[in-house]
C-alpha cells in the first residue's frame, strides 16, 4: 500500500497536479488517510528514519518534498484527529507541526504554486488542533494556536513576494494564511498584531479580486472591517464588513449572519439603520428591533435597557461598550432633533431667522428618555456644545436666552449623521 501510495502521489507531483496531490495528502479522515493508516499500523517496526529512507528514494532529487511525505506518514500512523483529550490534542498537534514546517520548506522552493492545495490544508488542521488542544488545556493564552500562527509568517512573507503571473503561483496561497492568522489573534484577543498582517497584504489587497477564491476574499474583508471596528474607524469598518457581506453567498447562512452583527455594530453609529425583514431574515431582531426604534427617538434610556437585557451576547461579540458609548451620543442627537419637531408642531422653520430650540425644553424631554431628573440646564448646554464639536449640530448658543441656534437650511441644523463621521 505505500509504495502504491507514493507511486501515486509522484505521478500526481510530477505533472504539478495541486487538487489530485491534495487529496492524497489531506490531513483527515478520508478514505485515503485510513487505509495508509492501516497499511502503516501493520508494519509497526517501521521507524521515522525508514519512513525518510523510503520516500527519498522515489525522490531522490527532491528532498525537502521526500521529507515532509515522511513527515506525514508519520502523521497518518501516529496521529489521532479525532481526539478531544489534552494528550492526544497536543500529540497530534505536535505531528501536524513538524508535517507544516517540512511543508514550509517544500513551498519556499522555486515554482510551488501546485503545493498550495496541499499547503491550505495543512495549515486548517494544524490551526484548529492549536485552538482545541489550548482550550481544552484551559490555557487562555492559547500558546500552541500563537505558535502555529507564527509559523505562518514566512509562508506569508513567501507568498506576498511572488510575482509570477502563472496560474496556480505561491500568491494564491495569501489570504488564506493571512485569514488564519486573523482567526488565532482574534481568537487571542490580540488584535494588535493583525497590523503586521495588513502590512505584508497591503500591496495584494488593491487587487483582491476574483482570481481568489471567494471564500479567501470573504474573510479577509470580514477581518479587516473587524479590525477597523475595534480601532473605532467606523466608516472603513462599514465599507469593509458591506462588502464583505455582499460577497457572502446566499447559502452560507451561519457566515452572513456573523458578518452581519459586525456591519450593525458599525452601521448604528453612522446613522445607518438595518432594515427589520433583514433583521428577521437573519435572525437579529430580538437584539435590535426595540433597540432601533428607541435610538430613533432618542430614547437612551431604552437603548440602554435594551443592551442591558442582550449584554452577555454583546459582551461575547465585543460589541457592547462600542454601542453604549457611541449610541448615546446619537440619542442625544436624535432627542434634540425630536424636540425640535415637537415644540414647533413640525415646523421648525420660522417665517423668519434660523430655527432655534430652547435648552429648558430639551431639558424636559432629556429627563424623560434618559431616566434621569437630575438633569438641569447646565447638563444639556454642555452636551449640545459636545454635539456641535463633534459636527453632529450645526448651530451656537444663545447664553443669555438659554437657546440653541440652528443653521437655516432643509436639515434644520442637524446633519446627516452618516456624513459627520466620513
Amino acid at each position: 500500500m505505500l509504495d502504491l501510495w507514493l507511486g501515486q502521489v509522484k505521478g500526481k507531483q510530477a505533472v504539478q497536479d495541486g487538487p489530485g496531490l491534495a487529496a492524497l495528502l489531506a490531513p483527515d479522515l478520508t478514505q485515503t488517510f485510513l487505509t495508509l493508516n492501516q497499511s502503516l499500523n501493520n508494519t509497526p517496526s517501521l521507524r521515522p528514519a525508514s519512513f525518510t529512507s523510503h520516500t527519498r528514494s522515489f525522490f531522490p532529487e527532491y528532498r525537502p518534498f521526500a521529507d515532509f511525505l515522511a513527515a506525514f506518514l508519520l502523521l497518518v500512523r501516529d496521529g489521532n484527529l479525532e481526539a478531544d483529550d489534552v494528550e492526544g490534542l497536543e500529540a497530534t498537534y505536535q505531528l501536524v507541526e513538524d508535517c507544516f514546517r517540512q511543508a514550509d520548506k517544500v513551498f519556499a522552493q522555486g515554482d510551488t504554486g501546485w503545493f498550495v492545495p496541499t499547503l491550505r490544508q495543512l495549515t486548517r488542521r494544524l490551526i484548529d488542533l492549536g485552538l482545541r488542544a489550548g482550550r481544552r488545556a484551559g490555557d487562555t493564552k492559547l500558546t500552541k494556536a500563537g505558535e502555529a500562527a507564527r509559523m505562518l509568517g514566512r509562508p506569508m512573507g513567501i507568498a506576498a513576494s511572488d510575482r509570477s503571473s502563472d496560474s496556480p503561483s505561491k500568491k494564491d496561497a495569501l489570504f488564506f494564511l493571512a485569514n488564519s492568522t486573523f482567526k488565532v489573534y482574534f481568537a487571542m484577543s490580540n488584535l494588535r498584531l493583525c497590523d503586521t498582517i495588513l502590512n505584508n497584504t497591503q500591496n495584494a489587497a488593491v487587487s483582491l479580486d476574483s482570481s481568489y477564491p471567494k471564500s479567501d476574499r470573504v474573510a479577509f474583508t470580514y477581518y479587516r472591517g473587524r479590525l477597523f471596528l475595534y480601532q473605532r474607524r467606523l466608516p472603513q469598518a462599514r465599507a469593509a464588513l458591506q462588502k464583505a457581506f455582499k460577497l457572502c453567498q446566499v447559502e452560507n447562512w451561519g457566515n452572513g449572519r456573523l458578518i452581519l452583527i459586525y456591519l450593525i455594530a458599525a452601521s448604528l453609529p453612522l446613522g445607518i439603520f438595518p432594515s427589520l425583514s433583514l433583521l428577521q431574515e437573519f435572525d437579529l431582531d430580538d437584539q435590535y428591533s426595540a433597540l432601533l426604534a428607541a435610538l430613533k427617538l432618542g430614547d437612551f434610556n431604552t437603548v440602554l435597557s435594551e443592551l442591558h437585557r442582550h449584554m452577555s451576547w454583546h459582551l461575547k461579540k465585543g460589541n457592547y461598550l462600542l454601542l453604549k458609548e457611541k449610541l448615546e451620543v446619537i440619542c442625544w442627537r436624535n432627542l434634540a432633533r425630536r424636540t425640535l419637531f415637537v415644540v414647533t408642531k413640525g415646523r421648525p422653520q420660522p417665517p423668519t431667522g434660523p430655527p432655534t430650540l430652547s435648552l429648558h425644553a430639551l431639558v424636559t424631554t432629556a429627563r424623560i428618555a434618559f431616566s434621569d431628573p437630575s438633569l438641569d440646564v447646565d447638563d444639556v448646554e454642555s452636551m449640545c456644545s459636545s454635539l456641535m464639536d463633534q459636527g453632529y449640530i450645526k448651530a451656537y448658543i444663545m447664553h443669555s436666552k438659554r437657546l440653541l441656534v440652528l443653521q437655516k437650511g432643509d436639515a434644520y441644523g442637524f446633519p446627516r449623521i452618516a456624513s459627520v463621521n466620513t
